[in-house]
């Protein structure tokens, strides 16, 4: 939403209605008809992918100013994700009537939401292609990104990711296992990059994840 101009910005989320979510809410279930779509206006969102045999995975984090389906209205099919609520969420239902009518009246804006979600794609082709990096870095790069974009700068400069997850989460997230995720936070913890708690965790040293991030 923040790269929509203002007047543009206004006359989208003025055809929605303001609904709000509890925690584990399901914003938008994969496999339904997709006839609306939310802005963010509060609160955070995990995104998750389901397998054939039910098994979930975590793809994407999402907060405030961010579209949620929007991928089933642009191309009408089926949802390809759920979207559940982390804490109370706050949004700005749009239905696809509206929102065809707001693309009708403002065609470079909707140029501007599609460029958005060609950058989603990119980011999940991007970060597909970083599973053949070790679970050591793959766990620094999600960390890191969650830090950078969801966190909390403490006053000793340390920051910390305000998302209730558990290790296992993290681990869907990044793509390792649970007892590998656990191994690798600890190893952090030994080298005081991290700070971990219940469902808790505090980046002490953000240069050094950032290091680790990115090795080859």
């Amino acid at each position: 939403m923040a790269a929509l101009g203002d007047p543009e910005r206004s006359a989208l989320l003025g055809r929605g209605a303001d609904v709000g979510f509890r925690h584990r809410d399901v914003v938008v279930l994969q496999g339904d008809v997709g006839d609306s779509l939310y802005v963010l206006t509060g609160g955070v969102v995990k995104v998750t992918v389901a397998a054939e045999s039910g098994a979930e995975t975590i793809v994407a984090f999402r907060s405030r100013g961010d579209l949620i389906g929007e991928f089933a209205l642009m191309d009408d099919k089926p949802r390809v994700a759920t979207a559940r609520a982390v804490g109370a969420v706050g949004a700005i239902k749009i239905s696809r009537q509206d929102f065809e009518a707001f693309g009708r009246q403002h065609p470079a804006a909707l140029d501007t939401l599609m460029r958005s979600l060609l950058a989603k794609m990119r980011a999940s082709t991007d970060w597909n292609a970083q599973r053949a990096r070790s679970a050591r870095e793959r766990l620094a790069r999600a960390l890191y990104g969650l830090a950078t974009d969801y966190g909390e700068t403490e006053e000793d400069g340390s920051v910390t990711i305000p998302l209730e997850l558990t290790q296992s989460e993290m681990g869907e997230l990044a793509g390792t296992a649970v007892s590998t995720t656990e191994r690798i936070l600890a190893g952090l913890r030994e080298e005081g990059v991290v700070a971990t708690g219940y469902k808790e965790i505090t980046i002490r040293d953000m240069t050094r994840l950032r290091e680790i991030a990115a090795s080859k």
